[in-house]
């Protein structure tokens, strides 16, 4: 008869309860936290949403810190408008849109060679006051003399604006947002940190407004910034339309719903390895706050996923169906 020491069998017992725990765990595919199924807030991705803007920024921050590491020169511009050119924000931010303001002064300060490249990134800012746009742009530039880009950004003024005023920019003013960046880290910091807050005092309710028929870019760059090639347009075997909402809409309808995943092992195309990941398995009718919020999360209770420990998509629907105390419905499936 085989004999254990007191520490062989301490460890037998915690193997034998964590197999009670995490049934099936070596023939089914599990997450980190050993559960076949996960469910994850439906976020509404807009870059308005003062919860959605947070992941977005970060993850636009990550992948733009490479790209400045190939800049010759980081240097930041801030342009902004004279509100008294236009009779309201709105007008103004998509006249600088229709007339390609920020490419074509690009083109200017690039001809004028003071620029390394023709690259740029930036971010818009909308002030408290005005409601007007602030455009803080990085170049990929040593120094750029600021009468160089305010010759080029008052070429921008309406024809229809008349005689400039006495003590007024002839489109906007331009200044200097940060004298040198320490390294292309602090920059991309320092660019996006616009992004991923929401300003104290909101965004102006024209923004909020618009997006069911324009799109306001939050940020934007110059072509082929991000070193991809263009993709194929593919016909879309999707029947789903989306329905188009406003900016207001959209965030009001964040979390209204969640998703249903099911962990699977699936073939990484980099590097050939089988690892699980979720595969969603369709929309359910329910709000984070009566499913997400009332399950207990192992790691971060602030994070808007939660594993469940199911065998089946059905045996998931009745945990999610004894916490909301209804029963729950797909809005649409795989």
């Amino acid at each position: 008869m085989l004999q254990f020491t007191h520490n062989e069998e301490t460890t037998m017992n915690e193997s034998t309860n964590l197999l009670e725990l995490y049934p099936n765990s070596v023939t089914k595919p599990v997450n980190e936290h050993g559960a076949s199924y996960e469910i994850a807030k439906c976020k509404c991705d807009c870059w308005f949403c003062p919860e959605c803007c947070l992941s977005m920024g970060l993850k636009l921050r990550k992948r733009l810190i490479p790209i400045l590491e190939t800049f010759d020169g980081l240097f930041m511009v801030s342009l902004t408008i004279d509100p008294l050119l236009f009779p309201d924000p709105k007008t103004a931010y998509f006249y600088t849109m229709d007339k390609r303001c920020i490419s074509v002064t690009t083109q200017d300060l690039y001809r004028a060679n003071y620029l390394i490249t023709r690259r740029y990134f930036y971010v818009v800012e909308w002030q408290e006051h005005t409601e007007q746009a602030h455009f803080h742009i990085l170049y990929d530039s040593r120094y750029i003399p600021i009468q160089a880009i305010y010759y080029s950004w008052s070429k921008h003024r309406p024809a229809t604006a008349g005689e400039i005023i006495e003590n007024r920019p002839a489109f906007g003013t331009v200044f200097f947002s940060v004298p040198k960046f320490a390294s292309p880290t602090h920059a991309a910091l320092y660019a996006t940190k616009y992004l991923i807050k929401t300003p104290d005092y909101g965004y102006p309710q024209w923004l909020l407004d618009t997006g069911k028929d324009r799109r306001i870019r939050r940020y934007s760059t110059s072509r082929g910034f991000w070193n991809e090639p263009s993709k194929m347009r593919s016909e879309s075997k999707n029947t789903r339309k989306n329905k188009q909402l406003t900016y207001s809409d959209r965030i009001s309808k964040c979390g209204d719903s969640i998703h249903l995943f099911g962990i699977e092992d699936c073939i990484d195309k980099k590097t050939g390895e089988i690892n699980p990941k979720p595969v969603w398995i369709g929309t359910l009718k329910a709000s984070c706050s009566e499913t997400i919020e009332k399950l207990s999360d192992p790691g971060n209770q602030k994070r808007t996923r939660r594993s469940l420990m199911a065998e089946s998509p059905k045996e998931a629907l009745a945990i999610l169906n004894n916490v909301t105390g209804r029963n729950i419905e797909f809005i649409r499936h795989r």
